[in-house]
């Protein structure tokens, strides 16, 4: 099922399968959000318990060993619970049998979206209704059209803006190739994601912006308590996308451990406990 939440400015569609934000118009009619067409079948993903995967696409917990798809299972989630108004929504999920197969924890998880004016706020809640600690990772995957501005624009038309200058690099296996050095802009190509994503951990910036060289219109993700912002476009299949994805923390492919209940960057969540995280997206016409 989907629902549509307005503003006076904009106009959001939630899909109640994975909670997925699947379009964002403004006054004109003017889309913002990925059509999922063939090159990557999502529109805004949301990622929990795991953002990304270990190399093996397993883990233990305790020792036993557990298997979880990439990003892990709320995204091909649906969600039974929803309430709504005309500007908002929120939609939630319990943990199951199924999920316990692949994730051992008791939890509760709701998908809230909010619109005020040009600001659509997401509000993605976790709370362990287990008896023990949950370790987890958390995180937003919104993937925005590029171009946006129309036929008369092109994919390199536009930039990626920090709020403030950041250094970043890739750590690859052979090398390391700097994408930013203290600087706030990177400009889009093709080539920039010849190396999968690029992210910035602990960024001092609290938001990055997908911006249009021609006209100025902008896309700004704001995520004030975000451990990690990460930069995505397929390479190879040359999608008409950018990704700007707010994680809570680190992916966990960065932690050295299989182990989840070891792994150094996991959120954790003691038996009754709430965890929010929280990000805007801003569309500046």
């Amino acid at each position: 099922m989907k629902y549509t939440i307005k503003s006076d400015k904009l106009t959001a569609v939630i899909d109640s399968f994975g909670a997925e934000l699947c379009s964002v118009k403004d006054a004109s009619g003017r889309e913002y959000i990925w059509t999922a067409e063939d090159v990557w079948k999502r529109h805004a993903p949301l990622l929990f318990p795991f953002v990304c995967n270990t190399a093996s696409k397993k883990y233990t917990v305790n020792g036993k060993e557990y298997a979880l798809s990439n990003h892990g299972f709320t995204r091909d989630t649906d969600f039974p619970t929803a309430e709504s108004t005309d500007s908002a929504v929120e939609l939630s999920y319990k943990s199951d049998d199924s999920t316990k197969t692949h994730y051992p924890y008791d939890f509760e998880f709701s998908a809230k979206y909010s619109l005020s004016g040009s600001v659509l706020s997401v509000a993605l809640t976790v709370k362990n209704t287990g008896s023990e600690d949950m370790p987890f990772f958390i995180g937003g995957h919104p993937g925005f059209l590029c171009p946006f501005d129309g036929e008369d624009s092109t994919f390199e038309d536009y930039d990626v803006v920090y709020e403030k200058n950041e250094t970043i690099v890739q750590h690859l296996a052979d090398k390391d190739i700097t994408v930013l050095e203290n600087g706030s802009k990177v400009h889009v190509t093709r080539e920039l994601f010849a190396n999968d994503v690029f992210m910035k951990d602990k960024p001092a910036s609290s938001a990055v912006s997908l911006v249009s060289e021609k006209s100025g219109r902008a896309v700004t993700v704001k995520y004030d308590n975000s451990g990690c912002i990460a930069v995505w476009s397929p390479y190879d299949e040359r999608g008409t996308f950018v990704c700007l994805e707010p994680w809570a923390q680190a992916p966990v492919y960065c932690c050295d451990t299989e182990e989840l209940t070891k792994m150094p960057h996991a959120q954790h969540l003691a038996a009754g406990e709430t965890y929010t995280f929280k990000f805007d997206i801003e569309i500046k016409e």
